[in-house]
């Protein structure tokens, strides 16, 4: 008799009719009564991958390029870029470090330690009015974290929170979605197996970066207005505690 296979289907599902998210709103609140109008329903160990431009919006990380304070570092970097001197000057001030400068791209550390050009800086998706950049969340674990609690205090389930962003490389054409924020999950599942061939083998894998590329197919990049995804049947590994800090090099 052949033996049976259980194959255990990953899903993602965009949570649907998604409204264009305004400063103050509150995005766990928005997901629980979108999920609820639909036929979606949330388990516990789901993970609920979210856009970060909607949680910067919701907190306020929007600034005013014409309130720019400009340095003459940041004319020097516009000389060298091309971009505008109030551009690189938010470039400066949210950065520790400029690590390289590649024709118009920027590479730098952010100061919440992620490496990315432009220091997560951009314009689209933040509504009508021109002249407006929208920054990074000041504390993007923080934020997943409360939103994790608050879908657990209404719902009394233990999803998984990951916040995404769409990262430029320096090194290769083309955005990637990266984890900047998590909450209830493990950054880096460490396993200890053997290959095809009985080698041992140890691998250290980015789940929650995974999790959040693959999500990013449903997002989309400009106006699919899909900006959080539901993925369903992933193992994963339940942390209370888990914050990104510890995977940023």
């Amino acid at each position: 008799m052949d033996a049976k296979i259980s194959m255990k289907i990953i899903e993602m599902v965009a949570v649907p009719e998604f409204p264009i998210v305004k400063i103050g709103d509150d995005i766990a609140e928005i997901i629980i009564n979108n999920i609820q109008k639909s036929d979606i329903g949330l388990c516990d160990d789901d993970i609920i991958v979210i856009a970060q431009k909607i949680i910067s919006i919701a907190e306020n990380c929007i600034v005013d390029l014409n309130s720019i304070t400009v340095t003459e570092e940041a004319k020097r970097l516009a000389s060298s870029t091309g971009r505008t001197i109030e551009e690189c000057q938010l470039y400066i001030n949210e950065s520790s470090e400029i690590l390289e400068v590649i024709g118009k791209n920027v590479v730098v550390r952010h100061k919440l330690g992620y490496v990315c050009t432009s220091a997560g800086i951009d314009k689209s998706n933040i509504g009508t009015e021109s002249g407006k950049v929208c920054l990074l969340p000041k504390n993007p674990d923080l934020s997943a974290n409360r939103i994790r609690t608050h879908i657990f205090n209404r719902l009394h389930i233990k999803v998984a929170v990951i916040i995404s962003d769409t990262i430029g490389r320096a090194y290769r054409h083309g955005s990637i979605a990266e984890a900047i924020g998590i909450a209830g999950i493990s950054p880096i599942e460490s396993k200890v197996e053997r290959d095809l061939f009985g080698r041992k083998t140890s691998p250290k894998i980015g789940l929650i970066d995974r999790i959040a590329s693959g999500a990013s197919l449903l997002m989309g990049e400009t106006c699919e207005q899909c900006p959080v995804i539901i993925v369903k049947n992933v193992n994963f590994t339940r942390d209370e505690n888990a914050n990104i800090v510890e995977i940023l090099k």
